[in-house]
């Protein structure tokens, strides 16, 4: 880009102070922690954002980049929010606010018919603002590390490289994103197996993680550091480990980032995925990729095909535990024996249910057309009644 001319950066800068109170303003009023800060401290802010507002003033009129004494000034600020544990999320998104803000009160001194200086000036912004962030995730990153705080450490690596913008082993590393969620939700387990669980994670180098009581829902992060199928690997072992210290069965679904930037894709898509898995009768133990599913998501993306997949099982609803009969049956992996263990039936008895599900339904699940029709019926109906 070459160099701006000044008239536009002269009106910008005779009003700083205007715009410096703007941006102040603009925190309080949309980023939580700033809001609840006392009035005392909203002057402490306003100098805080002259002082962050100076290397814009000096870089941006002639494009260049800013220089690394410029950046200096962000870092500091980080370590300061990080040793008084102002929350990393509100202090990121209040850059994002300051950007905003200050572009705004910035365009408005523009002349009628001015756009070259304005225009160079927003990209330039745009162009800055992730190395802005990147240098102030690094420095809140380092505070937390140097005091041995593991815990903190790692949510901050992980919220970063949800918002697609931390690197992994090399620049364009990739992750592999996995959400698991126990199928038993039992409370008192889910408790007694936090410290396991944290434990068995912490073993493997490399991995992120965050739990949700509320879902139940633990996210993972693995990055590849040789081959996606060695993450994958990886991710079946830890599926196997989790099961053991939650106790229980488990749902887990797996997407692919093949960059940092492609990771909040790569999450968005694994916990689709996620829904799928838990809609299956017959799901396993394993991380499941969408492509598992082609049919499943078909299902999912039609409502009229999924309406009349659900009503071929209404029929079903006239005996004793013909659906449930159904649902067992694909569990066990269409073993009749295992199926009438599972039921405490007499393989007569089985037998008899199987046939009456053929008689109300049209279709036989001794067949495998049938089966597989009565599957994705299975699968449509669960999906009805799972949140989006």
């Amino acid at each position: 880009m070459g160099s701006m001319r000044q008239g536009f950066f002269e009106r910008v800068s005779a009003r700083r102070d205007a715009t410096a109170l703007a941006i102040r303003d603009a925190l309080v009023r949309h980023v939580r922690a700033y809001g609840e800060q006392a009035s005392t401290a909203r002057i402490t802010l306003l100098h805080e954002v002259h002082e962050t507002w100076r290397p814009v003033l000096c870089r941006a009129p002639g494009g260049g980049p800013l220089h690394r004494d410029d950046l200096a000034v962000y870092r500091e600020l980080a370590r300061s929010r990080a040793l008084h544990a102002f929350p990393f999320a509100d202090f990121r998104a209040g850059f994002e606010v300051a950007h905003t803000a200050g572009l705004r009160a910035c365009l408005a001194v523009a002349e009628p018919g001015e756009s070259v200086q304005p225009v160079a000036f927003t990209a330039w912004g745009v162009r800055e603002l992730p190395r802005v962030l990147d240098a102030v995730t690094e420095s809140y990153l380092d505070v937390h590390r140097s005091r041995g705080n593991a815990p903190a450490a790692r949510a901050l690596l992980l919220d970063a490289l949800l918002a697609g913008r931390v690197p992994g082993p090399g620049p364009d590393a990739g992750h592999l994103v996995l959400v698991f969620r126990p199928k038993e939700r039992d409370a008192a387990v889910a408790a007694g197996t936090t410290a396991a669980v944290e434990r068995l994670l912490g073993e493997r180098s490399g991995l992120l993680w965050r739990g949700d009581p509320a879902t139940g829902e633990l996210l993972v992060t693995v990055p590849v550091e040789s081959t996606v199928q060695r993450a994958r690997e990886v991710a079946r072992e830890l599926a196997v480990d989790l099961a053991g210290a939650w106790r229980s069965r488990l749902h887990a679904a797996e997407a692919f980032g093949a960059s940092p930037a492609e990771v909040p894709a790569a999450l968005r898509e694994a916990r689709r995925t996620l829904r799928l898995v838990t809609a299956l009768p017959d799901a396993g133990d394993r991380p499941y990729r969408e492509d598992d599913l082609l049919v499943e998501l078909a299902v999912a993306r039609q409502p009229d095909v999924r309406l009349r997949l659900t009503r071929l099982l209404e029929p079903l609803d006239r005996g004793p535990d013909l659906r449930r009969t159904l649902e067992s049956l694909l569990a066990c992996g269409l073993d009749r024996q295992r199926t009438a263990a599972a039921l405490h039936l007499h393989r007569r008895s089985l037998a008899y249910r199987l046939g009456r599900i053929k008689e109300l339904t049209g279709l036989d699940p001794a067949t495998p057309h049938g089966i597989q029709v009565l599957r994705t019926a299975v699968c449509a109906a669960r999906l009805d009644v799972l949140p989006e």
